[in-house]
């Protein structure tokens, strides 16, 4: 028997996120899974680490079927790339066919306030690691040729007081486009999903509100809506899509 196709996502560290909801579906879809997380941001953000949240979703992975390890990764370092590829082969025995890239860094700052250390790392964790993680799947993809998968994620604009947090947003979103030119040769499809404002935990009630009451579709964006498409485009259904930055907001951004 075949064993169970593997994928590697990042920025799985926190139950209610996308790329925990990514995780979820991909498992009920057969998929194995590599995670990787870095929980130190996470203590650092409004919601906080909640390590219990990631023992609880690792658990039910488990129990869905699928065989997944998570590795806690500082995607700032150039090398992690490498050593996250390398642990999944080690732990799992064999190299992905699927790269959902979830992670993001954003801790604020307009023009007036962002330093240049903090727009360095932005780049680093966001658009190096991206590219980073986009060349060592490629360079390891088992194969068949059409069934490799990259998918990144973007965000609409305009970013107001996030201007770090955009500039690598619009990276990855050029970037995938043209990793999407170089890879289908080798049979991988490479796109984006820009999923809109999502309801992640980092809303306050003034913000849920005013965003419900805007959405053309009378709701917020949930992590499954995202996960959806992630988990269509990473099968072999969604082989024929590649080089596009695909919307999936509800409306939000064409409607509203």
């Amino acid at each position: 028997m075949e064993p169970r196709p593997l994928a590697l996502v990042t920025g799985v560290s926190r139950g209610p996120g996308i790329a925990a909801a990514v995780a979820r579906r991909l498992a009920a879809n057969g998929w194995d899974l590599a995670l990787t997380g870095w929980r130190p941001y996470d203590a650092g953000m409004a919601w906080g680490r909640h390590d219990d949240e990631l023992d609880d979703l690792l658990l039910g992975l488990a129990e869905a079927g699928s065989a997944v390890r998570y590795f806690d990764a500082d995607l700032a370092d150039p090398d992690s790339a490498v050593e996250l590829y390398d642990s999944a082969a080690r732990e799992l025995g064999r190299a992905p066919l699927a790269l959902a890239l979830v992670h993001t860094h954003d801790t604020g700052g307009g023009l007036l306030e962002v330093t240049a250390a903090d727009f360095d790392h932005h780049l680093a964790v966001n658009a190096r690691a991206t590219l980073l993680l986009a060349a060592e799947h490629a360079r390891r993809f088992p194969g068949p040729a059409g069934r490799g998968r990259i998918v990144t994620f973007v965000s609409g604009l305009p970013l107001r007081g996030s201007v770090a947090y955009a500039a690598s947003k619009g990276a990855i979103h050029w970037m995938t486009v043209s990793i999407a030119a170089e890879l289908a040769g080798r049979g991988i499809t490479v796109n984006a999903v820009n999923p809109g404002p999502t309801d992640t935990g980092w809303m306050s009630p003034p913000i849920r509100q005013r965003i419900r009451s805007e959405s053309p579709l009378g709701r917020l964006g949930r992590p499954e809506d995202a996960a959806e498409l992630v988990a269509w485009l990473c099968s072999e259904a969604g082989g024929w899509i590649t080089g596009q930055v695909l919307t999936s907001d509800g409306g939000w951004s064409a409607l509203r």
